[in-house]
């Protein structure tokens, strides 16, 4: 039994090694198979790429270095063929190594003598692309450079929505110039490796222009900042000052609105003393909202000659805006005092008018109570006698006056009725003056007396 697991143990560790050993050559051989591979995919691409170059040596300098360009891709590619060979000479036969040596010789020859005639069009492209690098960040900077000083010193008009747009832009300018230094930090070192492979002249003309960059980066950082605080102060007593205009105008509406109402009618006396309380409170806004404009826009207008660094804001337009302001205010008050005048006008003539129709119906009520009274004939006789001699041709005289001046201020569609109640109480006056009520009156004390002489009680 102990010789049976012995046997067991060492066929298990013979098999064991075994493994390994089969594992070590299946590894071997899938490496030797890729570097035949890598190696074949090579030469091949690399001897056709030779004879195209060794051909081309021979054509004008501005073609060989456009097709010697990409020449650091094939100096890797050599490499790689050298790697794979010496790896190949190593695991294969003496035969195979033997014809790989050789195969290498020729090619190594082929590739040492064209390297030493094109060597310098080695490092061309990546000087190009290199270059470029260099360039495209000179164009960023150079870019955000004159940005921000046209924006320093554009035009600036002083009103809320214009300076907060500059604000913005400030802002943003401030938050990109951390970007720009690192920009800025890069290009130099670009500059630095392109100058070791370009003339003097070139190499001084790059370092002036990256001295301009950074001289205009540091205005910009500094400058940045100041104008920015003193820009940022004026943003809230400016969108104050826009309110203060917005509330002016909203109330100049609401008087207007009182005014070319009230234009078109006669207003009775409670609708007029209504309309004339509102008015005075609209005007009084308008008062107060302009003399909160004209301390905010001087205030403004201060710091703004005063600040160093706002001198390219312009406050013509502000200064216009409140003076436009100022003149509309004055036409308001010669206009709401006019207003107040006419309609003073309008509603006296419209008092006097209601009197003297109230004065005219009194009488003309008096007159037909007269005409229905009943009694002594004598007695109504002298009591009508009385009164009509006591009836003045004014009262008329003055109800028509009166409807003659109100018919001026009057509408058209109101003017009608108007003249048809005059009409109808001027008929009626004619109807009852004095003459035709005494004579009415006389007539009936006649009939009364002969009535009374043929009764039996007399």
């Amino acid at each position: 039994m102990y010789n049976v697991m012995k046997f067991m143990n060492e066929t298990t560790a013979q098999w064991r090694n075994l493994s390994v050993e089969v594992r070590s050559v299946r590894s071997m051989l899938e490496e030797v198979i890729a570097n035949w591979d890598r190696y074949s995919s090579t030469v091949a691409s690399l001897q056709a790429w030779l004879e195209d170059a060794e051909k081309m040596l021979s054509q004008p300098e501005h073609a060989k270095k456009d097709f010697f360009r990409h020449l650091p891709h094939w100096i890797q590619q050599h490499t790689a063929m050298n790697d794979a060979g010496n790896f190949l000479i190593e695991t294969c036969d003496e035969t195979i190594s033997r014809d790989l040596k050789q195969q290498l010789l020729l090619l190594n020859g082929r590739w040492r003598e064209l390297f030493m005639k094109v060597k310098q069009y080695a490092r061309v492209d990546e000087l190009e692309r290199t270059r470029k690098e260099y360039l495209d960040g000179v164009a960023t900077l150079s870019t955000f450079a004159d940005c921000s000083k046209r924006k320093f010193s554009v035009p600036v008009e002083v009103f809320f929505l214009n300076v907060k747009m500059f604000v913005q832009d400030l802002e943003d300018i401030k938050q990109k110039v951390p970007v720009m230094e690192a920009q800025y930090k890069m290009i130099t070192r670009t500059a630095q490796l392109i100058s070791k492979e370009i003339p003097q002249e070139e190499v001084n003309e790059m370092l002036a222009t990256m001295a301009g960059i950074k001289s205009q980066l540091s205005k910009t950082k500094e400058h940045c900042p100041v104008l920015l605080c003193e820009a940022q102060q004026l943003l809230s007593p400016l969108e104050e000052l826009e309110k203060q205009i917005t509330n002016f105008y909203e109330s100049l509406e609401k008087v207007n609105e009182i005014i070319s109402a009230s234009d078109s009618e006669v207003q009775p006396a409670a609708v007029f003393k209504q309309s004339h309380q509102d008015l005075i409170a609209y005007q009084e806004n308008c008062k107060k909202a302009l003399s909160q404009i004209e301390r905010n826009s001087q205030g403004i207008l201060k710091f703004v000659a005063s600040s160093k660094v706002l001198q390219h804001f312009n406050p013509l337009m502000l200064q216009k805006k409140v003076t436009e302001i100022q003149v509309t205010f004055q036409n308001m008050v010669k206009k709401t005092g006019d207003w107040r005048k006419n309609v003073e006008v309008n509603s006296r003539l419209m008092k006097k008018f209601e009197e003297s129709r109230a004065e005219l119906e009194k009488v003309l009520q008096i007159a037909s109570g007269c005409l229905e009274e009943k009694g002594n004939p004598e007695e109504l006789l002298k009591k009508h006698t009385e009164f009509f001699s006591q009836l003045d041709q004014r009262v008329l005289n003055s109800f028509l006056k009166a409807c003659d001046e109100l018919t001026d201020i009057l509408p058209d569609q109101e003017q009608h009725c108007l003249q048809e109640a005059v009409r109808k109480l001027h008929k009626q006056w004619k109807v009852n003056t004095w003459t035709e009520k005494i004579n009415t009156i006389t007539q009936n004390y006649v009939k009364r007396t002969l009535s009374q002489l043929k009764s039996p009680a007399l």
